[in-house]
């Protein structure tokens, strides 16, 4: 996999001491890179020089491989108060210098997880497949079958990382139970017990 020789270009760079992540805590050891198919974050200590090689080994990559990449959807996401080497960082790259709350591969980054408003594009999701002409349309199997197939994996990787606040859980089962029984279609109706 090409990516892969990205990776090792950092790490062989790190175990040679050109470049420096950043130290997750005593005794622990140090984190340069985490990659995700074609994405990349990277953690650099705060230095211009390791920004410089960073660059250098992007542009070795490219030689190597023949592949481009686009700095134009890349961001710098700066981590405490050194803005300027932040502006620096952007213009060594070519991209935009942006802050925290951001977001990587749709987890949010320096927001806090425990507030609604994390979990707002989660339900902005599961409400727009949730559109009141499928309640119409489709069956009560059909209505059951969308949500265990679909809108109960839309949380799943959000899930994965941050422990989901008890009135989100409550919100999106909600959702999913007016939707099952149809709630918006007819005014009176029996509803069948959960």
């Amino acid at each position: 996999m090409v990516a892969e020789v990205l990776n090792c270009l950092f790490l062989k760079t790190v175990e040679i001491n050109l470049l420096k992540g950043t130290i997750l805590g005593k005794d622990m050891g140090q984190i340069s890179h985490l990659q995700f198919g074609d994405n990349m974050i990277l953690f650099l200590e705060p230095k211009l020089d390791y920004v410089r090689v960073a660059k250098r080994i992007f542009r070795c990559f490219e030689l190597v491989s023949g592949l481009k990449i686009n700095f134009h959807k890349s961001c710098i996401l700066q981590i405490g108060k050194r803005r300027s080497l932040a502006n620096k960082t952007a213009t060594v790259f070519r991209c935009k210098n942006e802050i925290l709350p951001n977001s990587y591969l749709g987890l949010p980054l320096g927001a806090n997880p425990n507030l609604k408003a994390c979990w707002d594009p989660i339900l902005a999701k599961i409400e727009k497949r949730l559109a009141p002409w499928k309640m119409r349309f489709l069956s009560k199997d059909g209505r059951l079958a969308l949500i265990k197939t679909v809108l109960s994996n839309i949380p799943t990787y959000f899930l994965s990382v941050f422990r989901i606040p008890m009135g989100v859980a409550k919100k999106i089962k909600k959702l999913q139970r007016d939707f099952f029984r149809g709630d918006g279609i007819e005014k009176r109706r029996i509803h069948s017990v959960d």
